[in-house]
């Protein structure tokens, strides 16, 4: 497959077998990002199985630092009725309190007679949990081990330094989308601004928790990086003028997977 796409898209496992848990750590370690398609797995193996089975999953990703969507049959009355029922609102809500970078309508929007209402139902839903002081403490309770590398180490001070002081946005600035990815993979306080000169990279990271994907310009100094990152997160609505936002980046700039430096700046 990565032969064929040859760099221009990312590779996602859809999986919907009962053998992907014998090879799951496999499988996400080959992926660029993985599907839960509950409803392939709900015929495959027996329905009272999936929700065990996609908890599990969740976790893998989320320790691998890898994006995972969790899809079908979550708003499925909305397809032909204006509201959910209350047991499908609780079943996205599961998969956002678990952890799910994102949560895919199908049929709903696909053919259904109620497309705008369900993608407004379910972005309620995502707000209303998000708001749940209990998600925060479950998000921070499943927090995985960092890796002994420069770009984890950089995030995880981020995530640190969002616990002790009120920072408004982590701006990431990132070639390849790598540092994004793991500032994610640590789920910080506050939201995480993407910053990219591709548009390929900025749209990929659209996909991932938390963060919100800008294209920007080449930089080339620590200062234009600053005053960027400061400009756009005023601009994009994620910070105000004399609150405190983190940035990371690599040096030499430019070059994909060097993060090395953290700033905290005042605007």
């Amino acid at each position: 497959m990565r032969e064929l796409v040859a760099g221009r898209a990312n590779v996602m496992a859809k999986l919907e077998k009962p053998s992907v848990v014998d090879c799951l750590a496999e499988i996400v370690e080959l992926s660029d990002g993985i599907m839960v398609a509950r409803g392939d797995l709900g015929v495959e193996m027996p329905p009272e199985t999936v929700p065990v089975i996609q908890r599990r999953i969740l976790r893998a990703c989320r320790k691998a630092g890898k994006p995972v969507i969790v899809a079908t049959q979550m708003l499925e009355s909305m397809i032909v009725t204006p509201t959910p029922t209350r047991a499908e609102a609780s079943d996205v809500a599961t998969a956002i309190y678990d952890g799910s970078d994102a949560v895919m309508l199908s049929a709903e929007s696909a053919s259904g007679q109620f497309p705008l209402e369900a993608v407004r139902f379910m972005d309620r839903i995502i707000a209303e949990v998000e708001q749940d002081p209990h998600y925060r403490q479950t998000i921070d309770a499943a927090h995985p081990d960092a890796e002994p590398t420069l770009s984890d180490a950089i995030c995880c001070a981020l995530r640190r330094a969002g616990s002790l002081l009120k920072i408004a946005v982590a701006v990431t600035y990132t070639s390849s989308g790598h540092t994004s990815v793991r500032a994610a993979r640590e789920r910080p306080a506050s939201p995480i601004l993407s910053l990219s000169p591709s548009r390929t990279v900025a749209r990929r990271m659209s996909l991932v928790w938390g963060v919100h994907s800008i294209i920007t310009h080449e930089l080339h100094d620590l200062a234009d990086v600053v005053a960027n990152a400061g400009r756009i997160a005023l601009e994009e609505g994620f910070a105000k003028r004399g609150e405190v936002i983190a940035i990371t980046a690599g040096t030499p700039f430019g070059v994909a997977g060097n993060t090395n430096l953290m700033q905290l700046a005042v605007l």
